[in-house]
């Protein structure tokens, strides 16, 4: 891996590569692992002796072979026989950090370097894995790596052969700038907090950070949309179980639930204002791992990606309930 590279507790980050075969040996779905952020020194610290900070304890292969990474077919239909990247999470910042300094906490060094771990991976795949020969390439990620499909994409698409197909399939990745009025901690807080400590702002989307003040808005998918130029179709809750856990802190009160979901529909509706991307946007209360378990419009999610992904006319769907609507999370 490239030097300064470094997953929290200093040791090296790691990639799963998976080789694609027939019609998808030169086509890539390239997945950022996802598991939040760690939003203290402390919690960094914590965060270093686990498989999110440290890659001290991978294995030397692992099995993925459902959802969007599944080889079946019928599961997957547009990516089942694609090569796969995938990357472990072990930044605590969504593959976003670039802190040069080494950060001492109770005698332990932390390495907040996401961003260079994202450099690393690009270097290694195009060394021993010809990612320059691709010609598809779909970029993804679920919850913390569904954010960092948001804020990486255009830098992708910069680094990937110019003649390629780049699209981007944030899943679960739209957390709402938001502070719950009654309930700690403050999530927007928070992250902002992630932002000025791992030095996020070369690791986001560049556009955004010359246009938008503060730039720490820019490590919200919300800020980040209308500067992204590469097509993108996120698969999404309005009523995200983890949003509604950690940042409005209420999941029982139906009425401030359904308000929260407007809010989010408010502001989700910045996907829309380009005529290239779609979106798979539900209303079950869950957070990722929902690939062809609900159906809008008739369609589930696999073949609804697929179908976009191949210029179908058919490209958003929209499953406007309100809260708490079980039959809205069954195919």
């Amino acid at each position: 891996m490239n030097r300064g590279a470094a997953c929290l507790d200093g040791s090296p980050p790691a990639i799963y590569f998976r080789a694609g075969s027939g019609e998808g040996i030169n086509k890539w779905f390239i997945n950022h692992q996802g598991g939040g952020w760690c939003t203290s020194l402390t919690d960094c610290l914590g965060r270093s002796k686990t498989v999110l900070g440290s890659s001290k304890s991978y294995t030397a292969t692992i099995v993925y072979n459902d959802g969007y990474l599944s080889i079946l077919p019928s599961v997957n239909p547009l990516m089942y026989n694609w090569n796969v990247a995938y990357f472990p999470y072990c930044d605590g910042a969504s593959f976003a950090g670039h802190n040069e300094t080494v950060t001492v906490v109770d005698g332990t060094k932390l390495y907040f370097r996401g961003f260079d771990n994202l450099q690393a991976y690009l270097s290694h795949l195009n060394t021993n894995h010809q990612l320059q020969k691709g010609t598809d390439f779909m970029i993804g990620g679920c919850s913390a790596g569904g954010l960092a499909t948001y804020l990486h994409i255009d830098w992708w698409k910069a680094n990937l052969p110019s003649s390629a197909k780049v699209r981007g399939l944030p899943d679960s990745g739209f957390f709402l700038d938001y502070n719950s009025p009654s309930y700690p901690p403050k999530y927007s807080t928070d992250m902002r907090w992630v932002f000025q400590q791992q030095n996020v702002s070369s690791g986001v989307n560049q556009r955004c950070i010359q246009m938008r003040t503060p730039v720490s808005d820019c490590f919200f998918a919300e800020h980040t949309v209308p500067y992204i130029t590469t097509p993108i179709f996120p698969l999404q809750s309005r009523f995200d179980s983890w949003q509604l856990d950690n940042e409005l802190g209420n999941k029982s009160d139906n009425s401030l639930v359904n308000l929260y979901g407007a809010l989010f529909d408010q502001r989700f509706q910045v996907i829309s204002n380009n005529a290239a991307n779609g979106y798979f946007w539900d209303s079950c209360y869950h957070h990722c791992a929902q690939w062809n378990s609900i159906r809008i419009n008739g369609q589930l999610s696999g073949s609804a990606v697929q179908d976009w992904y191949n210029g179908g006319t058919t490209d958003r769907f929209f499953q406007q309930q309100n809260y708490p609507c079980s039959a809205c999370c069954t195919p």
